[in-house]
């Protein structure tokens, strides 16, 4: 496995400091895209130079990603894998009417919410894709691909109307739901604020355990006996925060089956990496 790391850097200083390296983004080329090995280097310079600019009050990076590479060897040994959605889309379901019944949620992080109605999406919002999630981590998919996972017999997934504004349901699309048991992170799974904070005064980690930080920063690794064979899965603990809309979700795994099956449709905007039992 070969390990990137992605920065979006001001073209200015990405060229003062690092030199041409990358390359510009957008029409006015503001910014710039740098994408390294995890073990160049520069990304520990990077790290550096982001610590004197957030002493300064400012940040020298202002997006980042992390992907991983895989040998075909390593993807036919893999297990279990991690499905990464990137096609995410807004207004949310709560911003079109959905509605949440907050009262079981952890008033210290905010996981737990219900949702209590069908999800209520704008028509227009919704990407041309099979798979997409919200800001706020509703999954929605294609009927044609629920119609996939019910031919190739896909267990751990139902299927839930969508429906506009005005109730009106809306043919093309269904909440995907995750319906098998959860499943639990275990270390060595690292989380943290960023590639180079950890988050060690656990601003973003619920003492009570439901959120385990802001963002998931290796693979993952799941506790094998929590899982009961489905082929998605969600884990027990979530990823991310409570801020307004937002809301803390878990990570989706996925069996090698439907890894391949998805592979086979070549649906896009999809990322499968390979997640470990611990």
């Amino acid at each position: 496995m070969r390990e990137f790391i992605e920065f979006r850097i001001s073209d200015s200083d990405a060229r003062e400091f690092l030199g041409e390296v990358g390359w510009r983004m957008g029409h006015d080329g503001f910014v710039r895209c740098v994408r390294l090995p995890m073990e160049d280097e520069r990304v520990r310079l990077i790290g550096e130079l982001n610590s004197e600019f957030r002493r300064a009050g400012g940040s020298f990076f202002t997006g980042w990603d992390i992907t991983r590479h895989y040998t075909p060897e390593e993807v036919r040994a893999a297990e279990v894998f991690h499905l990464r959605l990137r096609s995410v889309f807004e207004p949310c379901g709560e911003m079109c009417g959905t509605e949440y019944d907050e009262s079981s949620a952890c008033r210290q992080c905010g996981a737990g919410s219900r949702q209590a109605t069908d999800l209520q999406l704008e028509p227009e919002s919704i990407p041309r894709r099979h798979l997409s999630i919200t800001i706020a981590g509703e999954i929605v998919i294609s009927s044609r691909l629920v119609r996939a996972f019910q031919t190739h017999g896909i267990t751990g997934a139902a299927f839930l109307p969508v429906r506009d504004p005005a109730g009106q349901v809306l043919e093309d699309w269904h909440q995907l739901v995750v319906t098998s048991s959860p499943v639990d992170l275990v270390p060595p799974s690292l989380t943290g604020m960023g590639p180079f904070d950890v988050d060690a005064q656990g601003r973003y980690r619920c003492p009570q355990g439901h959120v385990l930080g802001l963002n998931l920063l290796s693979e993952p690794w799941v506790k094998k006996e929590s899982h009961d064979g489905s082929d998605l899965a969600r884990t027990r603990q979530l990823i991310g925060a409570r801020m307004g809309v937002l809301h803390p979700h878990p990570l989706l795994l996925i069996s090698p089956k439907l890894f391949q099956l998805l592979r086979e449709l070549k649906l896009g905007r999809l990322t499968a990496e390979v997640a470990h039992w611990g």
